[in-house]
């Protein structure tokens, strides 16, 4: 359920629970959108599948992994690692990582044939300064990496190294 739903210039914004995430969110409903199908989103944000789990999972432990290491070059690895909730390591239960994001804004845009599809804003500790983005398509991980603003209507080529989705 959204509350505080507002008119903007270019979107509604509003507030709901993430019962994933167990903390408020923002929504953005842009232009084009209706709140019936940013609920679908919503529902859609909150209880995803095990597939969908699993591949966000994934590709945050590689996105975490590339993070460090670009620390590493600046010398504040061992920073950010101690900020963080977990430790990374080969072997851990990756799904460990999403108590290291907290969520910021989901974000609905003006649906295209008929699917569900949602772009989630995240605060991240190992990434800091740029933060996390999600972005899914008809139940698929098809986006994530550092925050891009990116649709769920984009394109997405499969070469591109800063999408981790497209890496697992």
């Amino acid at each position: 359920m959204i509350i505080g739903l507002h008119e903007e210039r270019f979107w509604q914004e509003g507030k709901f629970m993430s019962s994933f995430f167990r903390k408020d969110m923002n929504i953005y409903i842009y232009s084009g959108a209706d709140v019936p199908y940013a609920e679908a989103c919503i529902k859609d944000f909150n209880s995803p599948s095990q597939e969908l789990l699993s591949s966000i999972c994934d590709a945050l432990y590689l996105h975490c992994n590339d993070s460090l290491n670009l620390w590493a070059e600046i010398d504040k690895r061992e920073d950010i690692e101690k900020a963080m909730c977990t430790e990374l390591s080969p072997d851990m239960d990756r799904s460990r990582l999403l108590k290291c994001l907290r969520p910021v804004t989901l974000s609905v845009r003006e649906p295209e044939d008929g699917q569900i599809g949602w772009q989630a804003e995240l605060d991240c500790q190992w990434e800091p300064e740029k933060g996390l983005e999600i972005v899914v398509l008809g139940g698929e991980l098809i986006y994530l990496g550092t925050f891009a603003d990116h649709s769920p209507w984009d394109t997405f080529p499969q070469n591109d190294s800063s999408n981790y989705a497209v890496r697992i």
